[in-house]
């Protein structure tokens, strides 16, 4: 009896490491292929139609993802700031929390794509069928580029009016037949010129930085770059309770910052330097902290809930209380000093089980 339990008990954690596995499902196989040859990419994703892929959080940044095929692909919190997508098929993708600031997604067939919460700031979305897309009210739209070709989820061409009710930019250029009902898969759209707008002035009217990323009070002691908070430097600075929302916050110098109560949701964190910092009841739910620093940090009581921790170094923080439901810990580094939110002290077994490394003095 006692042996069978014991197989019942390895047997269920067998299927609970399998099912964490495949919460951060992509890998860099898959990724490497997506990034350096479409056509193969494209090949191997018609050939096997009911596989859809799972990009979910991929790094895709700056990316020329240019008529890639990923229909009904899992790119949710994917950050493709700066991606090429143009003629992209994205119809019927996951894009809820994905980070797509300046993409290029001109001429790209995302219907019945999940937008929830999707960031598309000073993104280009001239031509772009957004037929039957979900929760595109929810997407921030500032500095967009829209255009009298831009289908919108009611299937009408995007105007000046729907426009600045968003936030976004207009452009009006020589109207396009309405794309077809059911698109193919490789949604093709012939080549045009603008009729009434060069690059250069879609540029010069950009909107101005969105300045409700940038905290308000308290601010004692922050030197922030109010139009470039990436990069800033914010050492040792006041920011209690700061409102840091989807804040640019790559490789931010925050050692020993006050952080306490900040408002980091699903900011981008990226490299950032949080050593010793006091993030105690942070919100950082979805916030992206691939390769951050929080080394000594104290993130007691944090929210910590979906965020991507892949490759953070974690040694000696603070983990009690905090909620880390659905977190990717995958290769970030803890050692013996780090307290895990049961309060207890970090061990070998749970870093393995989150596929954590566990740095041994």
């Amino acid at each position: 009896m006692k042996q069978k339990w014991c197989l019942a008990k390895i047997f269920a954690a067998g299927i609970a490491l399998s099912m964490y596995q495949t919460a951060f499902a992509y890998d860099q196989e898959t990724l490497n292929l997506l990034k350096q040859n479409i056509t193969e990419w494209n090949t191997r994703c018609l050939a096997t139609p009911r596989h859809a892929a799972d990009l979910s959080r991929a790094p895709l940044e700056n990316a020329d993802l240019s008529s890639a095929f990923l229909v009904k692909a899992n790119l949710r919190g994917a950050f493709m700031k700066g991606a090429r997508l143009i003629k992209a098929n994205m119809q019927g993708a996951n894009l809820r929390w994905s980070m797509l600031e300046n993409a290029d997604l001109t001429g790209a067939n995302m219907t019945k794509a999940n937008l929830f919460e999707a960031n598309l700031e000073g993104a280009n979305l001239d031509g772009a069928n957004l037929k039957g897309t979900i929760s595109l009210e929810l997407a921030n739209l500032a500095g967009a580029i829209l255009s009298n070709n831009t289908i919108l989820p009611s299937g009408e061409r995007a105007s000046l009016q729907w426009s600045r009710m968003h936030n976004a930019q207009f452009v009006t250029e020589t109207e396009l037949p309405l794309p077809a009902s059911t698109p193919s898969p490789s949604v093709e759209r012939s080549s045009h010129s603008l009729t009434t707008v060069s690059p250069e002035t879609r540029i010069a009217q950009k909107t101005e930085p969105n300045k409700s990323l940038i905290p308000q009070e308290p601010l004692s002691n922050a030197d922030l770059e109010t139009d470039a908070p990436e990069h800033a430097d914010m050492e040792n600075a006041n920011l209690v309770n700061a409102d840091f929302h989807r804040a640019d916050l790559g490789s931010a110098k925050m050692h020993g910052a006050n952080l306490q109560g900040a408002n980091l949701d699903r900011a981008f964190l990226k490299d950032a330097d949080l050593s010793k910092s006091n993030l105690s009841k942070a919100i950082l739910f979805g916030a992206n902290l691939n390769g951050a620093n929080l080394s000594g940090a104290n993130l007691e009581g944090a929210s910590l809930f979906d965020a991507n921790l892949e490759g953070a170094k974690l040694e000696g923080a603070n983990l009690k209380d905090a909620n880390i439901i659905d977190a990717n810990f995958n290769n970030a580094t803890l050692s013996e000093l780090t307290i895990l939110p049961s309060g207890q002290h970090a061990t070998a077994k749970w870093a393995l089980m989150k596929q954590a490394i566990f740095a041994k003095p």
